[in-house]
């Protein structure tokens, strides 16, 4: 799958997940208005019986109706006050502490009263409608509590449920791209080592071959560099998957030997259709012996697949690429430089995702490799640091002076 369409997945479930989220707070906000509309109602025909009943001078047998009927149907906060809000008619639904001194209790429902007229407005119970009997202040019942609550909640819950899904199918499918890394390259491991003994043994016999001319062991000499360069590969592959020993290495020996390889097959590697005569240096600079702890092998390997990299980028007759080496107290810098077609900025992350490649030809797996070998084996860092069409790339290799001693801490 391409990094659109995994994209447009990820739109769609985060759509679907917010569409789903906007029901259920959409349903529950309705249920909860339509629960304080009863309760409302409920308080209001409390009020409406309270008045009928003063207002009526034959109704004194009616107060039955309203303890019976009416006040067991209420199930929420609410206090009866008198018109003064000075004393405490009737609560129901209030918890506060009844065996505290009458002073106090009255004003810690006084302050309980004023807090439900946040909520709701009290409703004016009156005689004829002109003077002011009582004040009914009614709250929310704990059901409309929870239910405004319940969007909230599940959002969290739904959170929690998508967080820890993404970071699990993430770490499935990186195991998966790890088995598929350490598979491929065990497996090329094994097929390279039977052509290889087979190739030492025709070398040792060309040894053998009488007369020796100069230039019979100039190629045999040349062969015997290219195999000890195919068996160098082979172990490389055989490494990947479990932890390489690191060890304290001259930067500036390592790459020189890199690009001493180099020189001698770049005509070769950058040809397309046959060897093209290309003039390209291979510069590298430093100020002085630069030591870092790394594996030489794997490390190596990174070199060649940026130098790899920048040879293939090189569209003029005059090609340059440099590796500049540098430290810090506590850091060692590798630029590597070239004059190449550059590399859109845009895309500055996905050159390093598996089977991405500007080329018409190759796998797109030189650079997510170099990656791999840089930050998960050595623990730094591999970037594009700065590129531009036609204005070439650098990539920066950033590694710590003291990564033995780190993981010698840590266990």
């Amino acid at each position: 799958m391409n990094k659109f369409g995994s994209l447009n997945i990820k739109i769609a479930f985060l759509i679907t997940g917010v569409f789903i989220a906007l029901i259920v707070l959409y349903y529950t906000q309705t249920l909860a208005q339509k629960i304080q509309k009863r309760e409302k109602d409920i308080a209001q025909l409390y009020a409406k019986s309270m008045e009928y009943l003063a207002n009526d001078e034959n109704s004194s047998g009616e107060y039955g109706f309203i303890f019976d009927q009416i006040i067991p149907q209420i199930d929420f906060p609410i206090i009866a006050t008198d018109r003064e809000q000075k004393e405490i008619i009737l609560t129901r639904n209030v918890d506060y502490d009844s065996l505290a001194p009458e002073n106090e209790k009255r004003e810690l429902l006084m302050e309980k009263a004023r807090d439900m007229d946040e909520i709701n407005p009290p409703i004016v119970v009156s005689y004829r409608d002109s003077v002011i009997l009582n004040y009914i202040h009614y709250g929310q019942s704990n059901l409309v509590t929870q239910l405004k609550v319940l969007p909230l909640l599940e959002l969290i819950v739904a959170s929690v449920f998508v967080i820890l899904g993404y970071t699990g199918f993430s770490y499935i499918k990186k195991n998966e791209q790890s088995n598929i890394w350490v598979g491929l390259s065990r497996e090329t491991a094994h097929q390279l080592g039977t052509p290889l003994s087979s190739l030492m043994g025709w070398t040792e016999m060309l040894k053998n071959v009488e007369p020796q001319s100069e230039e019979l062991i100039e190629i045999t000499n040349e062969i015997n560099n290219d195999l000890e360069k195919l068996k160098k590969i082979a172990g490389r592959f055989s490494k990947i998957g479990s932890q390489p020993k690191l060890n304290r290495e001259n930067l500036n020996e390592v790459i020189s030997r890199v690009t001493e390889y180099f020189e001698k097959r770049i005509p070769t590697l950058v040809s397309t259709d046959g060897i093209v005569s290309k003039k390209i240096s291979l510069d590298i600079r430093s100020r002085g012996n630069v030591f870092a702890d790394i594996n030489k092998d794997l490390f190596e390997w990174v070199i060649e697949n940026l130098i790899k990299n920048a040879l293939d980028a090189m569209e003029k007759s005059n090609g340059k690429i440099v590796i500049d080496i540098s430290e810090n107290s506590s850091e060692v810098f590798i630029d590597i430089t070239d004059n190449g077609k550059g590399i859109d900025m845009k895309f500055r992350d996905d050159i390093f995702r598996p089977g991405y490649s500007t080329k018409q030809r190759g796998w797109g797996l030189g650079l997510s490799l170099s990656k791999r070998i840089i930050e998960d084996y050595h623990k730094g860092k591999l970037t594009l640091l700065e590129s531009g069409a036609g204005k070439g790339s650098t990539f920066r290799i950033k590694l710590s002076k003291n990564i033995i001693k780190v993981q010698q801490n840590l266990t």
